[in-house]
């Protein structure tokens, strides 16, 4: 490779990795809540297309931090090349985003977008911090998926309802909605961390000593694996499947309770916009992502 410039095996190796496949699901709520405000795909393409290279950004630096061999069934991006290239391509996704938005000559949107860069590490931060000192709660759990899931989710909604010139409650409600969808979406996340049908590496969480919202409830209903574990010992060597479906159905349960208050949002949102009297087609799609968050199984 020339040294001088690696843009190229750079663009190869995220191809290969975290730009391949994948659901695409911010794009696509960034583009079905553009069609709620009565905006144009051209209107939002910008914006879905920096939330998603965030995104890509995102899971090159976590497959580094997490240690993962394989993400959507192929190898991961660190596997694929190392832990340094992995970095390296993330930065790049990461100044290509402001790069770009910058370009669109809205100074709030790139501050927006900076702001969610920015608490994805404060979110990583937090985690790692936490598996230092297990002093883990369910407050900093879902802290943790608010920084490194929500965030992300929040910009989908806020980016049309911000270009549409809405009022500042309005956009205030779709950050709201962002949030409440996005911690359904990493509680939903983590119930599949057992799961042998996920594309991703089963247990991983476990592996790595990482305690996500299924782990800590998992703990909680076995009292004496989390006076072991807080003691300091070894969370993969303690795991044992007792309690194991309590917990997930707890996780569950608690990811339905903000998929319905996502819901509840969502119908204020419409009200407001008169997307309800002059879009109904419009809400469907929004309410079918919001059926599959609850019951998705990869």
């Amino acid at each position: 490779m020339d040294s001088k410039n690696g843009q190229e095996e750079i663009s190869k190796l995220l191809d290969r990795t975290v730009l391949a496949g994948g659901k695409r699901l911010r794009p696509l709520l960034t583009h079905l809540m553009a069609d709620l405000f009565g905006l144009g795909i051209e209107k939002v393409r910008p914006f879905a297309r920096a939330i998603e290279l965030v995104h890509a950004a995102s899971l090159a630096h976590d497959d580094v931090v997490d240690n993962a061999t394989t993400r959507r069934g192929i190898p991961s991006i660190n596997i694929v090349g190392s832990n340094k290239k992995a970095v390296l391509a993330g930065d790049t996704l990461l100044a290509d985003v402001i790069f770009n938005l910058a370009g669109e000559g809205n100074l709030n949107l790139v501050q927006e977008m900076s702001s969610i860069i920015k608490s994805l590490a404060q979110g990583e931060w937090l985690q790692n911090d936490m598996a230092e000192s297990r002093l883990y709660t369910r407050e900093v759990i879902e802290k943790i998926a608010l920084h490194k899931t929500a965030s992300v989710m929040s910009w989908c909604c806020f980016a049309p309802a911000y270009v549409s010139n809405s009022s500042a409650a309005v956009i205030d409600y779709t950050r709201q909605f962002g949030v409440h969808l996005g911690i359904a979406f990493q509680l939903m996340d983590d119930t599949l961390d057992f799961s042998d049908n996920s594309q991703k590496d089963c247990l991983l969480d476990l592996k790595n000593g990482l305690v996500n919202s299924v782990l800590f409830e998992w703990l909680l209903l076995n009292p004496e694996l989390m006076q072991k574990f807080q003691g300091g010992e070894d969370l993969s060597e303690l795991f044992v499947e007792t309690n194991l479906d309590k917990a997930i159905s707890e996780i569950e349960g608690r990811a339905l309770n903000h998929l319905n208050l996502a819901k509840g949002l969502l119908e204020v949102i419409a009200r407001e916009v008169g997307a309800d009297r002059d879009r109904p087609q419009s809400l469907k799609p929004i309410y079918k992502i919001l059926e599959y968050l609850g019951t998705r199984r990869f």
